[in-house]
């Protein structure tokens, strides 16, 4: 090849490549040295506890989850969100990731950022692959964790078993986290995987059904399934939530009064 040709194949495939800035933007295996925010749950809990009423005062909170890699969704149920004005605080139910990558968790920040409210987010099993539970532990802080707001108590729970190569999660602790005293008006739930799913022992749900019902708790959240659910299992007295994914197009809002919950759910 003469020397002219080289120079001329080096200049047309520079030219491809600077016009083409995002070329691999959307691989999940390209490798990113950003940085993430840290401790993200702790600095919302921290904020929401500052605004928090002494007694119960009535608030709403909007519930999404299982965005993955469903990008454009994803930016929708943020957008919408910034529309509806009466939210408190958002949870998100996990599986922030399709493969627990690094740069799985910056598109989760990009795309989330601009939202207008606090937004809490629990660990969902797809987060723990590829060591993403290190990325997400130093992103939001710890695993588990608990909020007291206008006298509710929401318990945020890891029950991720068979990507952590456990054969239960810390009953003990969940145990712990969900006694409140008498003046409680409603105490929540959060976790990824209901208990009724696969990961779980006829055991391990047996005791997580005794744990829910010992402890009063209003409502069990969940989301996993990738398939709306509101309602009573039969083993169980507590009702369940279990949000979709981001491909439903919609985001779950519960009204919360002194003495019930409203679930809506609210297509765009």
């Amino acid at each position: 090849m003469s020397w002219k040709r080289t120079i001329s194949t080096c200049i047309i495939t520079f030219s491809l490549f600077s016009g083409c800035e995002n070329i691999i933007e959307y691989s999940p295996y390209q490798s990113g040295t950003g940085d993430l925010p840290d401790n993200i749950n702790e600095k919302v809990i921290k904020q929401l506890e500052a605004t928090s009423a002494d007694t119960f005062q009535p608030f709403r909170v909007a519930i999404i989850g299982d965005s993955h890699t469903y990008y454009d969704d994803f930016k929708d149920q943020i957008n919408t969100l910034n529309t509806m004005d009466s939210i408190d605080f958002v949870i998100h139910n996990g599986d922030i990731t399709l493969s627990g990558i690094y740069r799985e968790f910056e598109w989760f920040h990009e795309i989330s950022s601009p939202l207008r409210h606090p937004m809490l987010t629990i660990i969902g099993n797809h987060d723990y692959l590829s060591n993403g539970d290190f990325v997400f532990g130093n992103m939001f802080g710890s695993l588990n964790f608990s909020l007291d707001y206008n006298n509710c108590r929401f318990v945020f729970f890891d029950d991720i078993i068979w990507e952590k190569n456990m054969e239960e999660p810390d009953f003990e602790w969940l145990y712990n986290a969900l006694d409140a005293n008498d003046t409680v008006s409603h105490i929540f739930l959060i976790a990824h995987i209901p208990p009724w799913s696969e990961p779980f022992s006829l055991g391990n749900r047996f005791l997580f059904y005794r744990i829910l019902e010992e402890r009063n708790v209003s409502l069990s959240i969940h989301g996993h399934t990738h398939s709306y659910f509101y309602g009573k299992r039969e083993e169980c007295n507590v009702p369940f939530l279990i949000s979709g994914d981001a491909t439903d197009r919609e985001i779950i809002t519960m009204d919360i009064r002194k003495d019930t919950v409203i679930v809506n759910r609210n297509s765009f």
